[in-house]
């Protein structure tokens, strides 16, 4: 009898913690959830209350035969849709370098460019004049200016604002499509459209390369991960599991995503390599990877194990507000430490002299408890969490540089997690690739305080002819020095 009741006290704990789980989801605070409460029956008002056979005539006197001729139009098949004519044309004419006055005019080249200012499309028309020598009878024309993209119909000004609408502004590719054909009168084929979005991020590639090498050589990196759908033709029928790795350096506020496939140590590896240093990751097992690796040290992240007690609050409200308290109490030294400015040095001798004492609190209080709990509900699995990652939750306090937590490379997670609510997967892997690409740099520029059209604009006219010993100079944290 004693041991039936104990079990029944146990499912009576776990349902209770369901119960609160399920309230959490439903009442919480997630403004964008929403159950629809429908009634059995539609409400009967004055207004519904009509005859039936009065509403079945009332159709009948509707129906109507319509008839009419529909010229089919000739389409030419084949070749590059031109651009509408309704657009402005900045006409840009180039002559020939050394032009002779003795030269005869034969005609010209006509090269148009979709171009875009806040507000405004219109076409770039370059006109180049051919000439032929009458005494040699060759043909001299003017080369065209350098371009990000050969033969591409789309202007770097037009490309750099679709590429932040979609991946800084989360605004899908077919929904630019609709704007523009209802705003401009602009009918863009779709595949074109796809085609000219991946060759203009291809011809940033080279610049990832460098991003990424840089990134990879900080002292100290904040890594984390986040799934993405992905189309995979030999999954028929349902998308694939991609995930999203993203580790960020908090003191040269540099930002890098690489798209995995899964989320093995593999994927771990492939994305950061052999780095060394600091690394601040989650509780995730795969990190342990490195646990016994000389060149690197890992840190916990406080912000995983307060969210632990704090979903706990509703099983056990005692112990949980107790941990929390004095989690909260380690918060307010790092916000002190940072009103008032203080070094690295500084910070380090703070967090000493006043995080340890309540870090010893906090253990003491877990030890002494940890037995009297049952650790498969929520505040042992908190217990638990917290327990077994002690030591990488408190190295934080003997490193002045090392955040309590990972919260800046999860906030910088937050504009993938808004793209997914817009685009809701990516249409292949190379896909996904590509916006890890811009997802890297174009956070970088966010958080170096850089204006990410004035950037990607000007990068996009350059980057063709610039060295490629010295591409790092085009990187969001070296682009100022180049462009005062």
């Amino acid at each position: 009898m004693q041991q039936r009741l104990n079990e029944l006290q146990k499912e009576n704990l776990y349902l209770k913690e369901e119960l609160a789980n399920l309230k959490r989801l439903i009442f919480g605070k997630k403004p964008e959830r929403f159950i629809a409460e429908e009634p059995p029956f539609p409400p009967h008002t004055l207004f519904t209350q009509v005859d039936q056979n009065a509403n079945e005539q009332a159709l009948e006197n509707l129906t109507e035969t319509i008839s009419y001729t529909r010229q089919i139009p000739v389409t030419k098949k084949g070749g590059r849709k031109a651009l509408p004519a309704h657009l402005h044309r900045e006409v840009i004419v180039i002559e020939p370098e050394q032009k002779c006055e003795d030269w005869n005019y034969i005609g010209k080249e006509v090269t148009e460019e979709l171009e875009y200012k806040p507000g405004v499309m219109y076409v770039n028309r370059y006109e180049r004049n051919k000439y032929v020598d009458p005494q040699t009878e060759a043909i001299h024309i003017a080369a065209m200016p350098g371009r990000v993209v050969d033969k591409c119909m789309a202007g770097p000004a037009f490309m750099s604002h679709v590429l932040i609408e979609k991946y800084l502004d989360h605004n899908p590719l077919h929904r630019q499509l609709s704007q523009y054909k209802r705003t401009h009168q602009v009918d863009i084929p779709k595949s074109t459209f796809g085609d000219w979005t991946c060759q203009y991020v291809n011809a940033l590639l080279p610049l990832y390369d460098a991003h990424l090498k840089e990134v990879l050589c900080s002292f100290y990196l904040q890594t984390d991960e986040s799934p993405l759908k992905v189309q995979d033709h030999e999954k028929e029928g349902k998308c694939h599991r991609g995930y999203m790795w993203v580790s960020r350096d908090p003191q040269k506020n540099l930002i890098l995503f690489t798209y995995q496939k899964g989320r093995s140590a593999q994927c771990l590896y492939d994305h950061i390599g052999k780095y060394e240093g600091k690394l601040q990751v989650d509780g995730y097992e795969v990190y342990n990877y490195y646990d016994n690796d000389p060149q690197v040290i890992l840190f916990g992240c406080w912000a995983h194990a307060r969210r632990y007690f704090e979903q706990a609050l509703q099983n056990d409200k005692t112990r949980s507000e107790f941990v929390l308290k004095k989690i909260q109490e380690l918060y307010k030294i790092e916000r002190y430490c940072k009103e008032n400015e203080f070094t690295i040095d500084q910070r380090q001798k703070w967090r000493q002299e006043h995080s340890i004492p309540v870090l010893h609190e906090i253990k003491q209080y877990l030890d002494r408890e940890v037995n009297s709990i049952l650790p498969d509900l929520a505040i042992g699995k908190a217990f638990g969490y917290t327990l077994t990652r002690w030591e990488k939750l408190i190295r934080y306090t003997h490193h002045g540089e090392v955040e309590i937590d990972n919260n800046l490379v999860e906030n910088s997670i937050r504009p993938l997690a808004l793209g997914r609510k817009n685009y809701l997967f990516a249409g292949s892997h190379e896909s996904a690739q590509r916006s890890a690409v811009m997802y890297s740099l174009l956070g970088t520029c966010k958080i170096q305080g850089i204006n990410p059209i004035d950037w990607l604009t000007d990068i996009f006219q350059r980057i063709k002819e610039h060295p490629i010993n010295r591409i790092s100079e085009l990187l969001p944290q070296n682009w100022a020095k180049i462009n005062p």
